[in-house]
């Protein structure tokens, strides 16, 4: 469920995202308009300073540093302008169109008289600072100022303590006429003391227009450009036509207006579809649940979805349509719980079978050592006969012997009980499994009941520790290998080997025996609980346990026994062991 809950959870997540993105999307799109219109009203005051704005907004992606997309320098050549773009140490990382005579790398004292002049090599300045980044970022702008060189010539070649003599005012006139220019000379205490050329269309001029031709030089018909002369300390003012007095072309964002228009109309009918989608998507799959539910609730577990419901559901090469994929997880829940629950009522049923088949194995058992101790104690008590020392000694000896198997048989079922419901209070300790093995080894060769078995040992080849529940352990290998002696004649061999399978990762403990082994039928219902196999001597007494408690102590220690049989040649146990993920050994 945790995929569902993931899947539920991004597709609501989804959508609010959209909706909030289609909300930050016209967010941006008034923005965009109101930038826009901000930016045309700015470029009729000031257009070299909206110019070099414009190109600052026009960067890349990146958040750390920035970064100028490709071709967006491509119209500088056109208007006569040049652009650079300098970093926080004074390097220039981007340009365009820049003079070869123009530096690369600036110190504080270039940029302070940049600041303080707003000219460098003839050519007027325009910055702006960008401090979105991380570091910040200075775009310079340039334009070639032809006001300013031709008045400079002015001074420099007509220039006569502070004015232009009568002799050469012709001249002067004739370079201002090709200009359509208009000079002005003030002396040092500035009264008006020449003016030359043509005053037509020049604008009328206020004490404060000093400052605001400065912020908004735009806004007048006519661009003035002043030097002072260091020698006679005149001042000279060239007025000449302003042809930047128009907006910038904004094409590029004309374009974003309308994509972002469409936009904003996709989203608003996506989430109309969307709303009336979600009415159909989310509300017939309920009722396929309730139908679900209802049939499950009268035990009709094979019948979770009629041939109409599947039909709707599940395409034709078996796939959930795509409607319904967001419950895929659900369907298969639904199966599989179906599939569990109908599992369990085998499972009880068979349960039931196997409960009373112990009934009847345990009465069984009982009834014959209770029968033999019942005649034995009327015989007894009878009086009727002479009972010999020998005689009694036999009945107390077969007595004792029926009632140790009557405490066996419910010792292994107290022991059955423990293993499955006290697995975890199992205290594990870290145990050397050769030493362990030889110790049961010893006890079986001390057993001088045993002396007709042949029983061998052989130990790894080093020594190696495992977490092991010491006593459990050694009741799983005493059954196992009782068992192999038990059910085979006298004179068998039986042979307990020690194998590391690295490949596996297990450890494995062999109990081989050349014994008479054991039909299939046997082999297959060995580790069922109360089974006794039809290839048993017909002597032996047991409680029928004894493999069932070996399989869950080798449960309890995460392995398994594995049986290989044939009649006449033998039985090979093997328990297998997990191996410490590190498989430390004690050399």
């Amino acid at each position: 469920m945790k995929r569902l809950r993931r899947r539920l959870f991004l597709h609501f997540s989804f959508q609010f995202i959209s909706l909030a993105v289609a909300i930050i999307i016209l967010f941006f799109f008034i923005l965009l308009i109101t930038i826009v219109w901000i930016t045309k009203d700015e470029s009729k005051y000031n257009y070299y300073q909206t110019k070099i704005e414009s190109i600052s907004m026009d960067t890349g992606s990146s958040l750390k540093e920035i970064t100028m997309p490709d071709g967006w320098d491509k119209d500088l050549a056109e208007e006569g302008i040049w652009v650079q773009l300098i970093n926080h140490k004074g390097e220039v990382i981007e340009s365009g169109n820049v003079p070869d005579s123009i530096p690369k790398q600036y110190s504080q004292h270039d940029l302070h008289k940049m600041q303080e002049t707003n000219e460098l090599q003839g050519y007027s300045l325009y910055f702006y600072l960008e401090t979105l980044y991380e570091e910040p970022y200075l775009f310079v702008l340039g334009h070639e100022d032809k006001g300013r060189k031709i008045l400079q010539q002015i001074i420099g070649d007509y220039g006569k303590e502070g004015m232009i003599s009568q002799e050469q005012l012709k001249q002067v006139e004739d370079q201002l006429l090709s200009i359509d220019g208009f000079i002005k000379v003030y002396d040092v205490s500035e009264n008006l003391i020449q003016e030359v050329g043509s005053p037509s269309g020049l604008d009328k001029e206020l004490p404060l227009d000093v400052f605001v031709r400065k912020v908004a030089p735009d806004i007048y018909s006519t661009k003035t450009t002043i030097i002072k002369d260091p020698a006679t300390q005149a001042l000279w003012v060239l007025y000449t036509p302003n042809k930047n007095k128009e907006e910038i072309k904004l094409d590029s964002l004309k374009e974003i207006i309308i994509a972002f228009a469409v936009s904003g109309v996709i989203v608003l009918v996506v989430t109309i579809v969307i709303s009336f989608w979600n009415g159909f998507r989310y509300g017939n799959p309920l009722f396929i649940f309730t139908s679900w539910l209802s049939r499950m609730g009268t035990g009709k577990y094979n019948e979770v979805l009629t041939e109409k419901e599947k039909k709707l559901i599940f395409r034709k090469n078996g796939k959930v349509r795509l409607k319904y994929r967001l419950y895929a997880e659900v369907f298969q829940a639904f199966y599989a719980m179906a599939e569990k629950l109908a599992a369990s009522t085998k499972e009880r049923e068979q349960l039931e079978k196997t409960r009373e088949e112990w009934m009847a194995g345990i009465s069984h058992d009982l009834r014959t050592p209770l029968t033999t101790m019942q005649g034995y104690g009327t015989l007894l008590e009878s009086g009727q006969y002479e009972w010999s020392k020998q005689e009694l000694e036999d009945i107390g000896r077969t007595i004792g012997e029926k009632s140790a198997y009557m405490l066996s048989l419910i010792e292994d079922f107290s022991l059955s009980f423990r293993l499955k419901n006290e697995a975890a209070l199992v205290d594990f300790q870290s145990i050397e499994v050769n030493q362990l093995l030889t110790s049961i080894v010893i006890k079986f060769h001390e057993d001088m009941t045993l002396s007709d078995y042949h029983l061998s040992f052989d130990p790894l080849n080093h020594n190696l520790s495992l977490q092991i529940a010491k006593r459990w352990f050694e009741r799983m290998m005493d059954n196992l290998i009782y068992n192999a002696i038990i059910h085979n004649p006298p004179g068998t061999a039986i042979r307990i080997v020690i194998e590391e399978d690295s490949g596996s990762g297990k450890l494995k403990i062999m109990i081989k025996d050349n014994g008479i082994g054991m039909d299939e039928e046997t082999r297959k219902h060995l580790f069922n609980r109360y089974y006794r196999g039809t290839s048993t001597d017909e002597r032996v007494e047991g409680s029928g346990l004894g493999m069932s408690i070996a399989m869950q102590i080798a449960e309890l220690h995460k392995g398994d026994i594995i049986v290989d049989s044939e009649i006449n040649k033998g039985t090979v146990v093997t328990v297998c062991i997990p191996l410490p993920q590190d498989n430390k050994q004690l050399e």
